[in-house]
């Protein structure tokens, strides 16, 4: 099943986001109603966390994936959905790891130098 972001609507501080799931034989304008999710996010436990608000819905689309990976479930056992604090740390500590590799991958770079005073000035001086 292929899942399609639909957007979003926002009430106080929890924003609910919308996806609809498509089998790969069906058309995305011919979609059963029973396909439609909608996730609940509680915005404050994004910014406790750190997480952008653009990274909201691709932390809902690893949920819905999560859901759909489990050994022989072919449906998501949901139609609404509260995402939980526990998923969003859990979310941040996975994007924390990643970003703290790719610092330890970068090779340093001393500051340059100049080696004469000669390279200080301007031309025609």
């Amino acid at each position: 099943m292929q899942l399609l972001f639909k957007g979003f609507n926002q009430r106080a501080n929890i924003r609910s986001y919308r996806f609809d799931g498509v089998l790969p034989s069906e058309r995305p304008t011919k979609l059963r109603k029973n396909l439609e999710f909608l996730l609940n996010v509680d915005m404050t436990v994004l910014a406790e966390n750190r997480i952008r608000v653009q990274d909201g819905p691709t932390l809902c689309l690893r949920i819905l994936q999560s859901a759909l990976a489990t050994p022989g479930a072919d449906t998501i056992p949901f139609v609404s959905y509260t995402v939980t604090r526990a998923e969003i740390v859990a979310f941040a500590s996975a994007r924390n790891a990643v970003e703290e590799a790719k610092a330890g991958r970068r090779k340093h770079r001393p500051a340059f130098k100049p080696t004469t005073p000669a390279q200080w000035k301007w031309p025609g001086q």
